[in-house]
């Protein structure tokens, strides 16, 4: 079982599972349980289940049963609890789940065998050592019991009859954060034996009101032992080892008696449930009954930390948005690695397919017009006509060929050619501007933000924009440098119509000779200079550009004046994002020469 267990959280390993609902199998490639909140009605706990192209939500669903079943329902009175320290592992015997983070009381998530007579799966711990524990999170409870410094813990603890039927059923699969505190692994010189019949009657004790208190009591099997052992042996592993044996072949018998009771009673259930009226389903029993599942596809799929349009950062939790506009609620999970593993994950699988895509989309269009990067990026949007605060909205990018398509306003990602027609928005990269910003130019208190600046953008020349990660602000600057780089060598050269010293000329920018002023009259060049030759450059922010370049690159003298020349545009904001999209690939040129080889070698 634990290998079992291991296995399926492996994030390498498919697990093929089939549901009654689906006529095919589904890939498991990670799973793990998890809160799914709403955010209108209380948490539930769910099964989360990660495949190659969806996420899975199973949700338990309750069926009401009649009162047949009555003496099967817990009572809700609080109990005294002791228990020790196990001598050889240093535990308690047993691993938690919740806490005042998650929405949930802290559960007894797992029991070991040893304690079955003391805890239940589904108790909820109210105090440690007669100290409430109903403030305090998931992480503060394991360190309490970490650092009780005695032998033994008081607990008092309150069956909860609506979480354990969930509990029961994720015991055997899911992972505890506090396996490996409460309950560590230690290497033995010998493997306890779990027969059948005493996991059965676990089960079968978990769902009586009572357990009986002198089932430890000593008996025969003492007795037997102190026959087999000699008084020196006695306490040694061996007879512990012997002691537990003999305890189960003690029980075998009174389990196999108690769960033929128990196999009658639940089929006069089932009788019972296929003959239930409307009037039966207001009675307040209820037992688990079957799983109902949502499935979200993960192509063009996105997932979020942050409140819905805000700048707040959600406590271990994360929602999913979909391709046509679906949400799965919140997922809330136990710790912030456990977040952050999900959110990895599924980003991990949202990569894939859209890369996937994306291949398969650039197999329809020219080589010129490749898609080389999209992804999901945030715009903070501030409504001036309506008194409200600023609010962050998803947006769509797409650097294909030498332009950028921004996909907004309800307008969904792309699937095909044609939608690329369609898009509205569409800017040459080498004439659009990059600038990350520092942390106290932030606008509010998100992180990873820079601005887009637009030259001809009618609806705002400038977004400010955000990644929720830094690896994906990173891959974005990354692909933003490459886009402007095959840009730049696509386009080559590019003029702007200008007047200089009274002359109706043109301004050439090559990315190979530089700066060049030609007459447009006469077509003579004026004057020439390459990229090393310029020191700085300046604008009045409306129509004028300011050059300052060097008269000659090999005499290295500071004293030697600069030619300094002024020129008029009409499109100033476009030359100077040129003029800087041209300089950006000279300096990534001499930085990594290897980008021209990568790109010939893929032509």
């Amino acid at each position: 079982m634990l290998l079992l267990t291991l296995l399926l959280h492996s994030p390498w390993v498919t697990v093929k599972m089939h549901d009654r609902h689906q006529p095919y199998s589904v890939e498991v490639l990670f799973e793990d349980h998890v809160t799914l909140s709403d955010g209108r009605s209380k948490p539930h706990l769910v099964l989360l289940q990660l495949t190659s192209e969806t996420l899975i939500v199973r949700r338990l669903k309750t069926t009401q049963v009649s009162s047949i079943n009555n003496k099967d329902i817990q009572t809700i009175v609080s109990r005294n609890v002791t228990l020790k320290r196990h001598p050889t592992t240093n535990s308690f015997g047993f691993s938690i789940k919740g806490g005042c983070d998650t929405g949930f009381p802290v559960l007894i998530s797992r029991v070991v065998y040893t304690n079955a007579h003391l805890l239940h799966v589904g108790d909820a711990i109210l105090s440690i050592n007669n100290e409430d524990i109903s403030n305090l999170t998931h992480d503060q409870v394991i360190t309490k019991l970490r650092n009780i410094s005695g032998d033994q813990v008081n607990l008092t603890v309150r069956y909860m009859n609506d979480m354990a039927p969930y509990l029961h059923s994720t015991s055997a699969t899911a992972r505890s954060s506090l396996s490996s505190s409460i309950m560590p692994t230690v290497k033995t010189s010998f493997t306890l034996p779990t027969s059948a019949s005493v996991r059965m009657r676990r089960q079968q004790n978990r769902m009586s009101a009572e357990y009986p208190s002198g089932y430890h009591r000593p008996g025969k099997q003492q007795q037997r032992l102190s026959l087999m052992l000699s008084d020196q042996q006695q306490n040694t592993d061996e007879y512990e080892l012997l002691s537990r044996l003999l305890l189960c072949e003690n029980e075998s018998e009174r389990c196999r008696r108690q769960l033929n009771t128990f196999a009658k009673e639940q089929q006069q259930q089932s009788e019972s449930i296929s003959l239930l009226t409307e009037e039966d389903d207001d009675e307040d029993n209820s037992t688990v009954d079957y799983v109902s599942v949502q499935e979200y596809s993960l192509l063009y799929a996105y997932v979020t930390q942050y409140l819905s349009g805000t700048d707040k950062l959600r406590i271990n939790s994360f929602q999913l948005h979909t391709l046509d506009g679906s949400q799965s609620g919140i997922i809330i999970a136990d710790t912030a690695i456990q977040q952050h593993m999900w959110i990895s994950r599924i980003n991990m699988v949202i990569h894939n397919l859209t890369a996937r895509t994306l291949t398969e989309l650039n197999q329809t269009l020219l080589p010129s017009e490749q898609v080389l990067y999209a992804t999901w990026i945030h715009e903070r949007v501030t409504n001036i006509n309506q008194n409200r605060l600023p609010e962050w909205k998803p947006i769509f990018i797409v650097f294909k060929g030498s332009d950028l398509y921004i996909f907004d306003d309800n307008k969904p990602p792309p699937l095909c050619a044609y939608d690329f027609i369609c898009c509205s928005r569409v800017y040459p990269i080498v004439e659009i501007l990059i600038e990350m910003t520092s942390s106290k130019h932030r606008l509010d208190d998100r992180q990873y933000c820079f601005t887009l600046t637009l030259s001809n953008d009618l609806v705002a020349q400038r977004r400010y924009l955000n990644f929720e990660t830094k690896t994906e602000l990173d891959e974005f600057n990354s692909n933003v440098q490459r886009s402007t780089y095959m840009s730049v060598y696509a386009l080559k050269n590019r003029a702007f119509g200008c007047m200089y010293q009274g002359q109706i000329c043109r301004l050439i920018i090559d990315i190979t000779k530089g700066f060049e002023m030609y007459n447009n009259e006469t077509n003579i060049i004026l004057w020439s200079f390459t990229f090393d030759q310029l020191q700085s450059s300046s604008d009045n922010g409306r129509d004028k550009i300011y050059f300052e370049f060097k008269r000659d690159l090999i005499v290295s003298n500071e004293n030697e004046p600069t030619i300094h020349i002024e020129i008029q545009c009409q499109h100033l904001r476009i030359l100077i994002h040129v003029i800087n999209a041209f300089l950006t690939v000279k300096l990534i040129g001499k930085r990594d020469d290897t980008i021209i080889q990568e790109i010939i070698s893929s032509d």
